[in-house]
């Protein structure tokens, strides 16, 4: 055997070799990161959506996978251009003392990783799927805030609004619902962003998967919060309302849990027909029927 050979033999292995060292020192620095994030959405329940994205984009890319095998495979050297901007915002997120920063670089890293070893091609059709997954990891505290406290003064202004309409007499005072016999405070768990959060997360697949044309799927990504707002107002409206007809009880336990699960099932449901009615109404949803 020639030295040519040799050398040509031994390259697949020292390849292999050197995936196998890039992909452990990486499982070594991400996997404290990912398990807090894991713990993350165990214990909050803005979050718990978090176990289903890992799950939802893995199915995104195995439903190409016929799609995938055809493509033509050829390492792309951005790739690590792209590992490089991962890594950079980790190091950030490192001396920032940021979750969020070191979290989200994990994805720019693994699609990075894709695109070296596959090329173009792959790496196209599965950035969608990589993309998602910015969906599971929880917003940093500051912007969490941010978003839900004007969010509490929206809620507790339409829910007002719409315990007035039972007859029920109201005084609202910033966040604070005064009725007959209870004082309603719309804390951070009412309002809304839990519901916010969980339908983009719906939405977005919903029109990825459904709608033809880009625009109308922004469309309805758009009319996520509405949607969110809209729920959350009736959620609080009917817990102000059985406070006051079947006692305050409802605001706590198997009867609140309910209320929540249903007007969130509601939320979804609107936001399925929306994306259906959308699909029906685009030029490529007519020719189809």
């Amino acid at each position: 055997m020639s030295r040519k050979q040799k050398v040509s033999g031994a390259s697949p292995w020292l390849t292999w070799l050197a995936w196998a060292v890039v992909l452990g020192l990486l499982a070594w620095v991400y996997t404290p990161i990912v398990t807090g994030m894991v713990a993350n959405w165990w214990v909050d329940p803005n979050y718990s959506h978090g176990f289903l994205v890992p799950l939802i984009s893995a199915y995104l890319v195995w439903r190409q996978r016929e799609e995938l095998a055809a493509e033509p495979k050829k390492s792309n050297y951005l790739g690590l251009v792209i590992v490089a901007i991962g890594l950079a915002v980790l190091v950030m997120g490192q001396l920032a003392h940021e979750f969020y920063l070191r979290r989200v670089s994990l994805i720019p890293v693994m699609w990075g990783l894709v695109l070296l070893a596959w090329g173009w091609h792959v790496a196209r059709r599965v950035l969608f799927a990589f993309a998602y997954l910015i969906l599971m990891v929880p917003l940093p505290y500051l912007l969490y805030d941010a978003v839900a406290f004007p969010l509490r003064l929206v809620a507790a202004k339409f829910a007002a609004w719409g315990i007035r309409l039972f007859g029920i007499p109201v005084y609202l005072e910033g966040n604070v619902i005064h009725l007959p016999n209870i004082v309603l405070n719309i804390v951070d768990a009412c309002s809304g962003i839990r519901s916010l959060i969980s339908l983009l997360a719906v939405g977005v697949i919903l029109a990825y998967l459904i709608l033809p044309n880009r625009w109308v799927k922004v469309i309805v990504v758009l009319l996520v919060p509405p949607v969110a707002v809209l729920t959350n107002a009736l959620r609080v409206t009917l817990a102000g309302v059985l406070s006051q007809w079947v006692g305050p009880e409802t605001l706590e336990g198997v009867m609140h849990d309910f209320v929540g699960w249903a007007v969130f099932m509601a939320g979804f449901i609107l936001l399925l027909l929306i994306t259906l009615l959308l699909k029906k109404l685009s030029p490529a949803g007519k020719e189809a029927s």
